[in-house]
């Protein structure tokens, strides 16, 4: 494998992460045994950037791995050596393919719970004087929430047709150049196609407004394409949810039931069905998933796609936020 996330030095930062008592919010980065590879690399220094950079223990945010199976366990275990996390923030085993983590019996202990990509990493400002001393208020921001939240969150036409991947299944689609314009044709032709896009209409129109939505006259297509593109878009890679939504109540089944159709798909027809909205995080905190660059304000950039010399300068940034100096 050529990804450089492979390729991190271990984490050097140590962290003891204290208890907190009372209710608040558990922040969940999930790992797959897919990608543990490169996960078991990432993560300590995800957490090092949330810890370090962040008021997130402050704040009340319980920290936890969630992992698929016992041999991701051990691996991960071994990946956190250096950070402390007291034991009920111990990695543990959680069903990774259901909808959302609910944290069996235990997540009434929650106002709400707030799913974390591991690509996410977080970053001071700099202060006048130049020195990183500014942290993000990440830990503020997840305690007082407790509605649904997402990382971005539009309702717009000019929204392009891609964004619809998570939606309707397209791993099947080989693309050499998805940026040419004939893979874009081709793309747009998969979801038009009539077959496709009634199925997907009939099973989200079902989820929302029952078997008889016909009779009724309700149909989401009005939410999920205009003409040609779809004009709800969500991106679930910050994902925050209130516990007493999904606990104790049947909406686990629902979210079970319709889990198919996606998860960015689900959440925007329940939040449809229950007539709510969503709260875009993009509103309280700065998210850079374009270009990495340093900047006077506190940052969450997405490092899935970052060049060697961009993850370099990032570990010298949070190893220099460690000792409250520029480096």
């Amino acid at each position: 494998m050529n990804d450089i996330r492979t390729q991190l030095p271990e984490c050097p930062l140590e962290y003891e992460v204290p208890p907190i008592p009372g209710s608040h919010t558990a922040l969940v980065i999930a790992v797959n045994a897919a990608d543990i590879d490169w996960q078991e690399k990432m993560l300590p220094w995800t957490l090092a950037s949330l810890i370090n950079n962040t008021d997130l223990v402050m704040q009340g945010v319980h920290l936890y791995i969630a992992c698929e199976k016992k041999s991701d366990e051990d691996r991960i275990q071994t990946a956190l050596k250096s950070i402390d996390l007291p034991k009920y923030d111990a990695p543990m085993n959680i069903e990774i393919a259901a909808p959302f983590i609910v944290f069996g019996h235990h997540g009434a202990r929650y106002d709400s719970i707030c799913l974390w990509d591991i690509n996410y990493w977080a970053f001071r400002g700099q202060t006048r004087a130049g020195n990183p001393e500014i942290k993000l208020p990440l830990g503020h921001i997840l305690r007082h929430n407790y509605g649904w939240g997402v990382a971005d969150y539009s309702i717009h036409p000019a929204n392009g047709i891609g964004l619809k991947g998570n939606w309707i299944p397209t791993l099947h689609l080989k693309r050499t150049d998805p940026d040419s314009p004939k893979s874009r044709e081709r793309l747009a032709n998969y979801f038009m196609d009539a077959g496709n896009r009634a199925r997907f209409l009939h099973d989200a129109n079902r989820a929302v407004y029952g078997e008889n939505y016909e009779k009724k006259g309700k149909t989401v297509a009005g939410y999920f394409f205009n003409e040609t593109e779809p004009n709800w878009h969500l991106n679930t890679s910050i994902l925050q949810y209130p516990a007493v939504d999904l606990i104790g109540q049947r909406i686990p089944e629902w979210f079970t039931e319709w889990r198919h159709l996606g998860t960015d798909a689900l959440l925007a027809l329940w939040l449809l069905k229950t007539r709510q909205h969503v709260y875009n995080l993009r509103d309280s905190l700065m998210i850079e998933d374009e270009s990495y660059r340093p900047a006077e304000y506190p940052k969450l950039f997405d490092m899935r796609y970052a060049p060697p010399p961009v993850f370099r300068d990032a570990l010298k940034q949070l190893m220099g936020a460690q000792l409250a100096m520029k480096i």
